[in-house]
């Protein structure tokens, strides 16, 4: 079983790309990603640039997929991240792939059901893994705990926004006000995250997001609020990162816990 999931994580995440390249290239002649972003965009939408972030979320996953099956023909017992992932990681890539096609065609609602699931997929395999409640090698924290946790800071985020387009796209307008209370909400959420499960680099791609709705709501001189709010949250999620890393250091060094090799590992 452990060479199928090994096997299917690498064609899932494959088909998750091969998805994202062909709407992004306009390959099936379908309107790209970005337009019907703006076409329903609120205050909670992020500049453009914002989106760049992709690309090193692929090339980690990429570097993830081919760690995950580094054993794919000679199977060892020191390799459990196949195992402790079961069908997780390929439900995420499947949804990932879906989600880009029903977005462009303007299923929103649809489109919220697969993102809220690849969420959903992408959390529960860091709780299988125990990323954050254990101490990883150098090679599981760059290989495994980090491709995931930068993948659902960034899927979290942008099921927010998601939700907003697809409310927006029912004509039900989103405030200011509204904006400003699900952003303190989200940094809430997220320093809980930091405090209990120590999922610190998840905050890193949710703080980039809020950066990036600060800046868009100044270039269009929409909401000084909804800039200040934005930016002052990114600034708070940034500073909690550094406190972490100065109180845990960068090698998650956690009382009371045992290294793991998963190699990831269970908890002590």
């Amino acid at each position: 079983m452990k060479r199928t999931w090994q096997l299917g994580n690498v064609l899932a995440l494959v088909f998750a790309l091969v998805a994202n390249f062909l709407t992004g290239a306009q390959i099936l002649d379908l309107p790209p990603i970005g337009e019907i972003s703006d076409k329903y965009a609120t205050y909670l939408t992020p500049a453009g640039y914002a989106f760049s972030i992709w690309t090193l979320i692929y090339l980690l996953l990429i570097v993830f997929a081919v760690y995950q099956a580094r054993d794919l023909r000679d199977p060892r017992d020191d390799n459990q991240i196949p195992q402790l992932l079961g069908p997780l990681f390929i439900v995420a890539s499947i949804c990932n792939g879906l989600w880009t096609y029903v977005f462009v065609k303007e299923w929103v609602g649809l489109s919220v059901v697969v993102l809220l699931a690849l969420t959903a997929s992408l959390y529960a395999a860091l709780w299988r893994l125990g990323v954050g409640t254990t101490r990883p090698s150098t090679k599981d924290f760059l290989m495994v705990w980090l491709p995931l946790m930068l993948y659902t800071g960034w899927v979290t985020a942008a099921s927010i926004v998601n939700v907003a387009t697809y409310l927006d796209s029912l004509d039900v307008t989103i405030s200011p006000l509204a904006s400003i209370v699900v952003i303190a909400v989200l940094t809430v959420a997220l320093l809980a995250l930091l405090l209990k499960r120590n999922l610190r680099e998840l905050l890193i791609p949710c703080a980039w997001a809020l950066v990036a709705i600060g800046v868009r709501q100044i270039e269009l001189s929409q909401s000084t609020s909804v800039a200040i709010v934005a930016l002052v949250c990114a600034g708070i999620l940034i500073v909690a990162m550094l406190v972490h890393a100065l109180a845990r250091g960068l090698s998650y060094e956690l009382p009371h816990r045992k290294r793991s090799d998963l190699t990831v590992g269970t908890p002590g």
